[in-house]
């Protein structure tokens, strides 16, 4: 079975595998994204389960050492493992990122280290399309806590990387801001096992409950 892992380059430059533009964007801005998109190769992971006609969607950014086009290094990461794994042993009919009849209503987006910057970026520029986010060990950059109020979110990083104080400050100012936000300090944890440990089934179950 092909498992899907995104490519943060092919998703930011508005390709069409991402089924969404932003409404301020006008035809000739959306042309030139288009054909700007650089011709990169990602995986899909067709309905895992089948037994819905709307299954839900679901979009993992992987982090840097995931990097590269033989889909081998994408499909070892943990975080990819544990949403498969979960995804197939509560029977949830999902995809991993293909342009169906998904059901709108459940859109998540998961993203560690890079990954996690890509996730806060796509937050950013298209709000209202996810439905929730879990974001691991990676910063949000030049970004306002008001523009991630709009959804539910859960936040990880570990004691020991050096993102964890940043990013329990930006979740506590996204709270402020009035948003929903999880933090969870992953207790000596340096920067790899937090990544590894951050789609734990806890927080998956999390994710799948969250509905607009």
């Amino acid at each position: 079975m092909k498992f899907f892992v995104s490519i943060l380059l092919a998703l930011l430059a508005g390709c069409s595998s991402l089924p969404y533009q932003k409404e301020t964007a006008s035809p000739s801005e959306t042309e030139a994204a288009n054909s700007a998109a650089p011709d990169i190769p990602y995986q899909v992971v067709e309905n895992l389960v089948g037994g819905a006609a709307n299954p839900a969607l679901i979009i993992y950014l992987h982090s840097n050492s995931g990097s590269g086009t033989d889909g081998k290094k994408q499909m070892s990461q943990v975080s990819a493992q544990n949403i498969e794994k979960y995804i197939k042993g509560n029977n949830i009919p999902a995809y991993f990122l293909k342009e169906k009849n998904i059901d709108k209503s459940r859109i998540y987006i998961c993203g560690t280290s890079m990954g996690a910057m890509g996730a806060w970026r796509m937050l950013r520029e298209y709000p209202g399309f996810f439905t929730a986010a879990i974001v691991s060990s990676g910063q949000a950059q030049f970004a306002t806590p008001s523009l991630y109020t709009y959804l539910p979110l859960y936040v990880t990083a570990g004691t020991e990387e050096r993102s964890y104080e940043a990013l329990k400050s930006f979740s506590q100012q996204i709270k402020e801001a009035g948003g929903t936000v999880l933090f969870d300090e992953l207790e000596g944890m340096t920067h790899g096992r937090a990544c590894d440990n951050s789609c734990s089934e806890e927080r998956l179950k999390w994710l799948f409950s969250q509905k607009k």
